[in-house]
């Protein structure tokens, strides 16, 4: 039977009933199918279903596993390319990039497990539903009987995010592009105009803040090397937390006092994160205070450690004070907050190795702190 890319040939139906049957009697295969808290099917090397747990038979929207005995895995996932050609799935022109063939015939061939993402469109009902599955297909060998055990979890909401989050970049990228352009023609115009040089510091530095998320997006495992700077020093850091919290509308009406180091102290550093941890520690102080308030940023210098300590006259109730660090927790109502505080914790410890800490009590408000090494190991 011609194919345009695996093998179309199926098992003797004598022989592939016997397999179903040497599968149910697998004590095994029998735990691995009650156990397995994720979607797995057991396929023959034909590509064919042989077993099924209960879970993927619920994705499938399936209560009889006998309906899907014998088909391969794109023909009871709906493909729309699954019956193009007379061979089934597997063997069409667009199986050659699909991300579960790929790894079946890893497994199959090549004696080893494999991991593909699997990009599948779905006809349920005469609509098309676009899918995204991560697809890992493992050898396994019982009793004289080779397997291909095919674990599958449905990843479509993670990659439509993500894929929503690389078109946010783009575009905001353009815009940017398209103010800094903007800013540079204030600037030649206005050489000495002190707004638009203010304007121009915003435009840049947002385009280092999409720059940094974007490099913290790319990275699965979260992890960031943060940018050791020659120039990072603490008047840098203070011009750079500048930028955020001057402007910034919880500023409107309250007072801000910053007590900085005379002497320009050197620091191997971060300069852009230790500025995102000022900045929000600040900001988060200026939202908890009253109009005619004040807050008060304080460097306190040591040999080797710089701690700044962030000031305003509130008080975090003592049950709010277990979670304040806590990611998602918000003492505001709306959807999506309590990430400034988390995003200290994540900035300020793991990547730049020091260390963020809080007290809060009625009689002295709260003050929160950030013990930064002079240098980055």
């Amino acid at each position: 039977m011609e194919t345009q890319f695996l093998p179309a040939k199926r098992t003797d139906v004598r022989v592939f009933n016997q397999q179903v049957e040497d599968v149910s009697k697998s004590p095994v295969m029998t735990a691995l199918l009650d156990t397995m808290a994720g979607l797995l099917v057991v396929l023959n090397e034909d590509r064919q279903v042989v077993a099924i747990n209960d879970a993927f038979l619920a994705t499938l929207g399936i209560d009889d596993p006998d309906k899907v005995l014998g088909l391969r895995l794109g023909e009871s996932l709906k493909c729309e390319h699954a019956y193009t050609q007379p061979g089934g799935c597997g063997t069409t022109a667009y199986c050659s990039t699909c991300g579960s063939a790929i790894a079946m015939m890893t497994a199959i061939k090549e004696d080893r497990a494999d991991e593909q993402l699997c990009a599948l469109t779905a006809v349920l009902d005469g609509a098309k539903h676009d899918l995204s599955l991560l697809i890992k297909a493992h050898p396994i060998t019982i009793e004289g009987n080779r397997w291909i055990l095919v674990i599958a979890q449905d990843v479509t909401q993670q990659q439509f995010w993500a894929n929503l989050e690389g078109v946010f970049f783009h575009d905001i990228n353009n815009i940017l592009s398209t103010l800094s352009g903007y800013g540079e023609i204030l600037a030649m115009d206005l050489p000495d105009n002190k707004e638009v040089r203010k304007v121009n510091e915003a435009i840049e530095r947002l385009q280092k803040e999409m720059a940094l998320q974007r490099s913290l997006s790319s990275r699965k495992d979260a992890q960031y090397l943060p940018i050791k700077s020659a120039d990072s020093s603490t008047e840098r850091i203070r011009q750079e937390t500048g930028i955020l919290i001057h402007r910034h509308r919880a500023a409107n009406g309250k007072t801000i006092v910053e007590k900085w180091p005379r002497e320009n102290i050197k620091i191997q550093t971060d300069a852009l994160l230790v500025s995102r941890v000022l900045g929000n520690m600040i900001i988060n102080a200026l939202e908890a205070s009253a109009e005619g308030d004040t807050v008060k940023l304080t460097t306190l210098v040591e040999p080797t450690h710089i701690t700044w300590e962030i000031w305003n006259g509130g008080f975090i109730t003592a049950d709010v004070q277990k979670r304040v660090f806590q990611r998602h927790f918000s003492t505001k109502a709306n959807f999506g907050r309590g990430l400034g505080t988390f995003s200290m914790k994540l900035f300020g410890e793991r990547y730049l190795k020091g260390k963020v800490s809080f007290t809060s009590t009625e009689a002295d408000g709260t003050i929160f702190r950030f013990r930064l090494p002079k240098e980055l190991d």
